[in-house]
C-alpha cells in the first residue's frame, strides 16, 4: 500500500509539472498581456449568448442524467443543478477527484448507493467519450473529408469505451466472484461494491430507450459546448468558420482525457487547442491566447452555475 500511495502521489505530482509547464508554454506563446485584453474586452452581446450556450449544455447534462437513472428517480429539473454541481466539482476539485461527487450527489439526493452511483457515473463518461469522438468524426468529416483517415480513426477509437466497459467490468466481476470468499472482511466489501457496479450497469442496459436518449442528449450538450466556443471566441472579436471551432474545441476536449492535468483542465486543453488551430492555419500567439481566454471564461461560467446548482439543492437531505 505504501508503495502504491508513493505511485500515486508521484503521478499527481508528474500532472501538476506537465500542467504548469503546458500552462507557461502557452504564455510564453500568447502573452499575459494578450491573454488578459481577450478576457476582459469581450463583448457583452455575445458573451450573453456563451451563457445561454452553457445553460443549453447543462441542461442537456441533467437530462442524461434523468435518463440514466430509473425512471421518475430524478426528474431533469432536479438533475440539471446536480449536473452543473457535479460538473464544477469535476473541474475544481484536483487530481480529478471530483468526479467522484456525483455519486455522493445522487446518495444525497434520491438515496442511491454508491456502488450504484459509482456505475451511473462510468456510463456517463462513457457515453459522453462516444459522443465525443462522434463528434470529432463529424468534424473531420467536414472540415477535410476522407482525405484525413488517420485523424478519422483516432476520433472513432472514442467509441470504443462504448463497447469496453461493460465487457471489462463484466470479466473483472467474475474474476473477483471466483476468488472473493478467501478474502478478508475489507476485501469482500470492495467485491460487493464491484458487484453493484455491475449490477447498476446491467440495469442501465434494461432500459435501451432511455439509455439510446441518454446518448442523444451527451449529443445536444457537446452541441452547445462548440456553440459555446464559438460565441466565446466572437466576443473577442474571432469570427472563425463553424466546423474550424468544433474541431478545435474538439481535439482540446479529447486532450483533457489525458490523465495529466491537475487543477481545471489546465495545460492539456490549452495544448490540445493550440496545436489544432495552429494546424488549421491559426498564428501560434492567436491560439495560445484564445485557447486560454476561453478557457477562464468556460471556467467562470461553470464556477458560476455550480454554485447556483449548489443553492438550488437545498439543504442536505435527511433520512
Amino acid at each position: 500500500m505504501v508503495n502504491g500511495d508513493w505511485a500515486l502521489s508521484a503521478r499527481r505530482v508528474l500532472g501538476a509539472v506537465v500542467a504548469v509547464v503546458l500552462v507557461g508554454v502557452t504564455l510564453w506563446l500568447a502573452g499575459p498581456a494578450t491573454v488578459g485584453a481577450l478576457v476582459i474586452g469581450v463583448n457583452p452581446v455575445a458573451m450573453g449568448w456563451a451563457l445561454a450556450a452553457a445553460l443549453g449544455s447543462l441542461v442537456f447534462r441533467g437530462l442524461r442524467l434523468s435518463l440514466l437513472l430509473p425512471p421518475a428517480a430524478l426528474g431533469p429539473f432536479r438533475a440539471t443543478p446536480v449536473a452543473a454541481f457535479a460538473q464544477a466539482s469535476a473541474m475544481f476539485v484536483p487530481a480529478r477527484l471530483g468526479e467522484l461527487v456525483l455519486p455522493w450527489l445522487l446518495r444525497r439526493n434520491i438515496g442511491r448507493d454508491g456502488a450504484s452511483g459509482v456505475a451511473t457515473l462510468l456510463v456517463a463518461r462513457t457515453l459522453d467519450t462516444a459522443a465525443l469522438g462522434a463528434w470529432a468524426g463529424v468534424a473531420i468529416l467536414f472540415r477535410w473529408g476522407l482525405g484525413a483517415p488517420l485523424a478519422l480513426a483516432a476520433a472513432g477509437t472514442l467509441l470504443l469505451p462504448v463497447l469496453l466497459l461493460p465487457v471489462f467490468v463484466a470479466a473483472l466481476d467474475r474474476w473477483v466472484g471466483e476468488r472473493e470468499q478467501g478474502w478478508n472482511t475489507t476485501g469482500r466489501k470492495w467485491a460487493d461494491r464491484l458487484h453493484r457496479i455491475r449490477a447498476g450497469l446491467d440495469d442501465a442496459r434494461t432500459r435501451p430507450f432511455r439509455l439510446g436518449a441518454a446518448a442523444a442528449a451527451c449529443m445536444g450538450s457537446w452541441a452547445f459546448q462548440w456553440t459555446l466556443a464559438w460565441y466565446l471566441l466572437a466576443a473577442m472579436g474571432f469570427r472563425w468558420p463553424v466546423w474550424d471551432v468544433v474541431t478545435g474545441s474538439a481535439v482540446a476536449s479529447i486532450s483533457n482525457l489525458l490523465p495529466i492535468n491537475l487543477v481545471a483542465n489546465f495545460g492539456t486543453l490549452e495544448a490540445g487547442w493550440t496545436a489544432a488551430f495552429a494546424a488549421m492555419g491559426v498564428s501560434l500567439d492567436i491560439a495560445a491566447a484564445t485557447g486560454l481566454a476561453c478557457h477562464i471564461w468556460a471556467l467562470v461560467f461553470a464556477a458560476l452555475f455550480g454554485g447556483l446548482g449548489w443553492f438550488l439543492l437545498g439543504p442536505v437531505r435527511r433520512d
